[in-house]
């Protein structure tokens, strides 16, 4: 099960504070703790994280293996021939970070709407899910683009 938040990029200080709420898992107002729907991202972890052009299913930009080590990815291993064909400038995201990124969290507004869907229930709630995002034109074409990214098949350490 999902929960979705949702927030526009034209109002730039609602940005901020849904990225707050929804990365901290309190958009509903519920304290942090457990049982609270605040999901405390582990220090180590593997995850695929999937990029997608439109909705999550659309056409893939590509899928990779990410592996979490104290907090930060220290290995992107792909798993189709578009991630084959890219890499990560910067490195590879944590689930956290990416998040955080889709949401343009800076003064500007990165991004006309970001949707954010969490785990509701378990031990995850309060993880990102998926981020679908939709980014205003105005580039050297004048379109905007529309992607979606997906974190699933998280496995913590034994």
């Amino acid at each position: 099960m999902t929960g979705r938040r949702t927030g526009s990029g034209r109002r730039s200080a609602a940005v901020l504070a849904l990225a707050v709420s929804a990365l901290a898992g309190c958009g509903d107002g519920a304290g942090a703790g457990p049982g609270s729907g605040a999901w405390d991202e582990p220090d180590d972890y593997a995850y695929t994280l999937e990029l997608f052009d439109g909705d999550c299913g659309a056409a893939s930009k590509g899928a990779w293996r990410i592996t979490v080590e104290n907090g930060t990815a220290v290995e992107a291993e792909p798993l189709n021939d578009e991630a084959h064909q890219s890499s990560w400038a910067e490195g590879a995201p944590t689930i956290g970070e990416q998040p955080a990124g889709a949401l343009g969290v800076r003064e500007d507004g990165a991004h006309d709407r970001v949707d954010i869907d969490l785990v509701d229930e378990g031990p995850e709630a309060g993880r990102p899910l998926r981020v679908h995002y939709v980014d205003r034109g105005g580039g050297a074409e004048g379109e905007g683009y529309e992607g979606c990214e997906e974190y699933r098949d998280v496995e913590l350490p034994d």
